[in-house]
């Protein structure tokens, strides 16, 4: 009797699972970009779910308030990143990948900004995202097509000067830093305004294309982000911050004192410094990330890059489970604040882990986000098969 030919046998479950945990590996995901993106998703549940003191850098204990704002800047230019990595480093990929990637850009816009307005109708209190991301999807069509280096001026130019138009945009309006309730500005995230934080996108966009031309981009990511973060938070911040107060104390507005307050740091204060800070701030985390997940201790946050690999499903996840306790509170027939009772139960780490739990279980079981795989099937629905495979 011949002996059984193993090589036939089934994988044994063990095998199997590890197959599965390994989905994130290179060279379908590059590990660092799903820890950043998953550090950044972790930094806005704690922005949503924590109170936390005004961040001053010489006390470490509130530096906590590092995920407030620069969370979300740091996801918004890692949308612009992960377009320049699936892009390359090429602003001109053919007439045909061109124009599939302008299609699938324009759905993935239309899909995210109808999946934030969703969002927003459940009226959970904070400042919904989405509608900005679908914004900055659609203003993307036109980026993906521009030459490296006008992106870097782009980028700056916006960083530069758009807080200057912002800032009297919302003056004129009658909004306080982007927080109007008015229609329009909910549907545009406003919050969020898209003119400056198109230089997030730039920049993200840039940093795709530089990490694909080589990886020594990646030291460079961290230096580049050090020194934009320094000058954003260290010089150019301190000298609005102190006109904003000079502002806020009852001092005549004077041009002059209103344009030095929009050089001012403060989270989501559209400053210039904040603007300039804080995207330095997201490259060297990009960069920090991008190095360790090139080394085995990227297995120490594999549960950090199931978050970044499925971002849509675990931030629409934290705003339905929170809808779902304000629903159940209500029907309790209690009076509450839905924001600060809902804190009051120190909800991020219960939040978290579950996420964080149920995404993990999710990717071993299943693969790819149940979002992330809708929004990618809408986004090819329309195309002929053989054009599918060029995906942004």
């Amino acid at each position: 009797m011949r002996d059984t030919d193993h090589r036939d046998a089934p994988p044994s479950y063990p095998d199997l699972l590890r197959a599965r945990i390994r989905r994130l590996e290179p060279p379908a995901r590059l590990p660092g970009i799903d820890m950043a993106r998953g550090a950044a998703v972790l930094g806005m549940f704690a922005a949503h779910l924590v109170v936390t003191a005004p961040l001053e850098w010489g006390s470490p204990a509130t530096w906590t308030g590092l995920a407030y704002g620069r969370s979300s800047i740091l996801f918004a230019t890692l949308a612009g990143l992960s377009l320049g990595l699936s892009q390359g480093d090429t602003a001109d990929p053919g007439v045909r990948r061109a124009t599939v990637s302008r299609r699938r850009l324009a759905v993935r816009a239309a899909v995210v900004w109808m999946l934030g307005m969703l969002l927003v109708l459940l009226a959970v209190p904070v400042n919904v995202i989405l509608p900005a991301y679908g914004v900055l999807f659609a203003i993307a069509i036109a980026l993906v097509t521009l030459p490296t280096r006008a992106l870097v001026v782009l980028a700056a130019f916006l960083a530069v000067v758009m807080p200057f138009a912002v800032g009297a945009i919302n003056r004129m309006t009658g909004g306080a830093d982007g927080e109007s309730t008015s229609t329009i500005a909910v549907m545009l995230g406003w919050y969020y305004p898209f003119p400056l934080w198109t230089a997030f996108l730039a920049a993200g966009l840039v940093a795709g294309r530089l990490l694909i031309a080589s990886s020594r981009w990646t030291l460079g990511l961290i230096g580049v982000g050090a020194a934009l973060a320094s000058t954003g938070y260290f010089v150019l911040g301190p000298i609005g911050n102190r006109a904003t107060e000079a502002l806020d104390g009852g001092a005549r507005t004077e041009v002059g004192l209103w344009l030095l307050s929009r050089l001012r740091d403060g989270p989501h204060s559209s400053g210039m410094g904040e603007a300039v800070g804080s995207v330095g701030f997201a490259l060297a985390v990009i960069g920090v990330c991008t190095l360790i997940g090139g080394t085995r201790l990227r297995w120490l946050f594999w549960p950090v890059r199931v978050l970044g690999a499925m971002p849509l499903t675990a931030y629409t996840a934290h705003l339905a489970v929170w809808a779902a306790w304000i629903a159940i509170t209500r029907a309790e027939g209690r009076q509450f604040d839905p924001m600060d009772d809902f804190r009051a139960l120190d909800p991020f780490w219960p939040m978290a882990l579950g996420v964080t739990a149920g995404c993990a279980l999710w990717a071993v079981f299943v693969g790819r986000g149940p979002l992330e795989t809708a929004v990618s099937r809408l986004a090819v629905a329309d195309l002929p098969h053989r054009m599918r495979r060029h995906e942004v």
